[in-house]
Parts: C-alpha cells; structure tokens; sequence
C-alpha cells in the first residue's frame, strides 16, 4: 500500500528568476491600467497551471489549485459575500504575513459559486486528485474586524457556517469530492471548541470528503473533541510547537488524519528519512490506510525552490516507509 500525500493551503505565486515573477509584473502593469482583469486573469491561470504542475511532479498524490488568486485565506470571501467587505490588514496570527480584516456590514450571504470558475479551471488542469478549500466558520468570525449585523459570536459563525454550506454545496455540483475547510482558529481559540462543531454541523455531508484543517498550533487542548466533528478527516501540524498529539492519535477512530509533518513556516530542508520517522511514529496508533502526510500549512511562506524541495522530502518520506523505490 502507499502512503498518501498531500499540501495545505497555497503555493509560492512568484518565484525567483525573472521569467517566475509574471504574476508581479501583471498586477503591476493592471494597476498602472495597462492591461485589464480579463488580462491579468489568464496570468492568474497560467500560474496556477505551473503550481499544479510543480505540485504533480513532486509525486504528491492529492493536490489542490496553489489558491493563486486567493490574496489571503479569507479575502475570496469578502469581496464575494453579501454583507461583507475586506477591511484592514492584520498580521495573520504569529506570521510574518498579512490579511485584510473582513468587515460585517449585514446579512451574510452568497449564491455559492465564489470558488466555481477556479476549481472548474483547476480540475481541467490536474492529473491526479485535486482537492477544494476555504476558510473555517470560527477563523472567518473570529478574524473579522467588525460586526456591525450579528448580535454575539455564536450568531456569526453559524451564518458563516450557513454561507459555508452553499459554497460547499457549489463545489459540489462542479465536481467536487474532496474540500479542506482551513480553520486554525479551532486550535488557537480551543474554548470555542463546541461551537465550532455546532458550526460544523451545519455543512457535514456524507457524500464528500471533508477536510477540518487545523495549523500553527498545536491540537492538544482540543484533540479529543476534533475526533468528533462530522468530517472524514482531521489536519494536524505536528511541527510547529511541541505537542502530545503524536501519543494521541488513537483518538481519531474512524477519520483520516492528516499529519502536518513537513513545516512549511521554515526554510530548514526536511530530509526523507526524516519525513519516515515522523510518519513511523503515527503508524504506532493509527493504521496506515487512515494516515496521509502533508505540509504543515500553506507553502506560501518559502521561496518556490525550497518549497519544491520541500514536497520532494515529503513524498520520498513516504516511500520510504512503505517500501518503495526512492528516486532522487
């Protein structure tokens, strides 16, 4: 049997030689009015088009579109929503990295195709599986800067939730089998915990595998009760803290554990074995169909050479520990 893989989040847009650095050059040129959105939007595409194909030729097993458009986890959303707009930029949690602070200005809501064009684009593009993604209900509520309509918390992410359902249902009818729901605030926020699964609750399909993808900290606090939410599978980033997940994965009777073992936060170049003895250590608790390797978040943070060599690290990695032939 072979050990899936898989990435989180986006993909490094700009590279480092001159011919990699298009996509600056476009938004540069469409802000100086000289070309326009329709112009600038099949540089988007040819971006993504290399991103899969960089991703693909790793090995990896489970890809998604680099989410080359996506300015930031949450910004997809807040131009598209109904009742939302991006407002100020904001460190993204302890990054060196910024998003723009949606603003709650009514109700929320959307005809749930924000993510159709470019997962249809995307899925005509890729070769092996390709996965959707968007934002968690609790980091999406919990990251806005104001909410001028709902009355409490709890309010917010269940409309969130609810908005998230239609744009799941969407993905859906264009094809969509499998979705990463990006919710760090599930771990950094643990006291919100039951909330987020009442959240959850709201968008759970047994048709389609989702994916609660949890990242920059560690899942100790709340590990138990991630192994209850309706999803097919739980993301867990095992590099970034110390954590005690790694004698706990028992938990997770029944979903698929994604375990973040290649940190994506850091230029430090994992090695295969390396990769094999943190996916070893996983196998003591669960069973190896239940275990895919992945990236700890998104790439996005690395220049694109080490991001390759990064995913090159994890997919050896996992042909190590099932036996099969590694090439360099």
């Amino acid at each position: 049997m072979t050990l899936k893989t898989t990435v989180i989040g986006a993909y490094p847009k700009i590279g480092d030689p001159l011919e990699a650095q298009e996509l600056r050059r476009a938004l540069h040129r469409r802000d100086r009015g000289e070309i326009d959105d329709g112009e600038l939007g099949k540089v988007f595409d040819e971006v993504t088009r290399m991103a899969i194909g960089e991703i693909e030729a790793a090995g990896v097993d489970v890809t998604n579109d680099g989410q080359i458009r996506w300015d930031d986890l949450l910004s997809p959303f807040a131009r598209t929503w109904s009742g939302v707009q991006p407002g100020p930029l904001e460190r993204f949690y302890d990054n060196n990295t910024y998003y723009r602070q949606p603003v709650i200005e009514g109700r929320i809501d959307t005809d749930g195709r924000s993510l159709v064009r470019d997962y249809t684009f995307a899925r005509g593009v890729a070769k092996t599986t390709l996965k959707a993604a968007m934002p968690g209900p609790l980091t999406f509520a919990t990251l806005a800067a104001r909410d001028d309509h709902y009355r409490s918390l709890e309010d917010r992410v269940l409309a969130v939730a609810d908005a998230a359902a239609k744009e799941i249902a969407g993905l859906k009818a264009a094809g969509a089998t499998m979705i990463d729901i990006e919710d760090p605030a599930v771990v950094a926020s643990p006291k919100n915990i039951e909330l987020a699964r009442e959240a959850y609750g709201r968008f759970a399909d047994p048709d389609l595998a989702l994916t609660l993808v949890t990242y920059f900290f560690p899942p100790d606090a709340v590990l138990e009760s991630l192994a209850s939410f309706p999803v097919a599978a739980v993301a867990i980033d095992l590099r970034s803290r110390d954590t005690t997940a790694f004698e706990r994965l028992d938990a997770f009777r029944t979903q698929d554990v994604v375990a973040g073992v290649v940190d994506a936060r850091n230029t430090r170049l994992e090695t295969a074995d390396e990769v094999a003895r943190y996916a070893e250590r996983a196998l003591r608790l669960i069973p190896e169909e239940r275990l895919v390797l992945a990236t700890t978040t998104s790439l996005e943070y690395l220049p694109r050479d080490v991001a390759r060599a990064k995913l090159a690290a994890l997919v050896q990695g996992a042909r190590l520990v099932t036996g099969e032939k590694v090439v360099a």
